[in-house]
């Protein structure tokens, strides 16, 4: 039995964890608290129109709920955000929990628990390290893991991309025509994202389908299945780090079976797509961007070989379920605990 400690505010990694492990160990045996309404209701606008995604990551179709009735009966404690209102409620049940705990890291920064400071200033940050001084997590499971991190008790664990009804099966892929040939859908929350606008600047068919600056995310018009239909019919998509290196649109470029171009990456993502065989890096200071470009607007087939590849390994390695199966794994090879138990 899991005790997943939840965030009430967005969290990507967190909600595309609960999902993971929910279907995977049952609704039964994760005990989201405190309890997550969106987890077990769609979200819907007041119109009754169900919020498309990214929203409702988390929820999980199921008419059971968890059956534990105390802290003490988990077998494993989970901090599952790095959200201020995450580590309070841990805080409040910790003396009570007899089990190991792992702390799910899904923030912008480097440093483990990074984000408490970020978002909740000096107190949160202090707050956090009280903890790791009385009992310290068994495990860390981080998105923004650096390249030189060499901890084994700190993991790798990036975003996802989470399969089900927005994810578009091989027939309706095939009826996606051609409409964009670059597209970049971005806000600029980086040096990086800031660049590119400025490398793309009147090339191609950017501006025509949207991709400049000054983009505003609750602005953006396609959600759900329109979003993805539209990157499925963009000959190249780009992908480039917000605040942090790992974001949604890495996952969700492939996952769509769209030709993605990205920076390299800076952070350690276990069986990441490779360079050329299932999608393609270009210099971290974008000097080589259109040069990738030109090639492979015009090498239609190598291209297409490429986004069939990306996709195929997106599947395999990084769906919701198969980061759930990585989290249960490293779980029972590290503290000898079968979660499937």
């Amino acid at each position: 039995m899991i005790l997943f400690v939840a965030s009430r505010e967005t969290d990507y990694l967190q909600d595309l964890t609960y999902a993971g492990l929910a279907e995977i160990l049952g609704v039964e045996k994760v005990w989201d608290f405190p309890s997550h309404w969106q987890y077990h209701s769609e979200k819907r606008f007041f119109w009754n129109k169900k919020a498309e995604y990214p929203q409702n990551l988390g929820y999980t179709p199921s008419d059971q709920l968890c059956a534990l009735s105390s802290f003490s009966e988990a077998n494993l404690a989970v901090l599952a955000s790095a959200k201020p209102d995450a580590l309070q409620e841990f805080h409040k049940i910790f003396d009570e929990l007899k089990c190991p705990w792992v702390f799910v890291d899904g923030g912008d920064r480097k440093e483990i628990g990074g984000d408490f400071k970020r978002t909740g200033g000096d107190a949160s940050f202090r707050l956090f390290q009280e903890l790791w001084r009385k009992r310290p997590p068994a495990l860390v499971f981080k998105r923004e893991l650096s390249l030189q991190s060499r901890d084994p008790l700190v993991l790798p664990f990036p975003f996802s991309f989470k399969s089900g009804d927005t994810l578009l099966n091989s027939a309706e892929l095939s009826k996606v025509s051609p409409k964009y040939d670059v597209l970049f859908w971005a806000v600029e929350s980086s040096e990086t994202r800031a660049l590119a606008f400025q490398v793309l600047k009147g090339k191609y068919d950017c501006e025509a389908n949207g991709s400049v600056p000054g983009q505003k995310f609750r602005k953006y018009g396609l959600r759900g299945k329109e979003y993805f239909e539209a990157l499925a019919s963009a000959k190249i998509a780009l992908s480039f780090r917000g605040e942090g290196f790992d974001t949604l649109r890495y996952w969700e470029i492939p996952a769509c079976g769209s030709f993605m171009v990205s920076e390299p990456p800076i952070i350690q993502i276990p069986e990441n797509f490779k360079d050329g065989k299932h999608a393609v890096f270009c210099k971290p200071d974008l000097s080589d961007l259109t040069d990738k470009i030109d090639h492979f607007l015009k090498n239609e087939k190598e291209r297409e070989d490429i986004a069939r590849a990306g996709r195929e390994h997106l599947l395999k390695y990084h769906t919701h379920r198969a980061r759930a199966e990585y989290f249960i794994g490293k779980v029972k090879e590290v503290l000898s605990l079968d979660l499937r138990r």
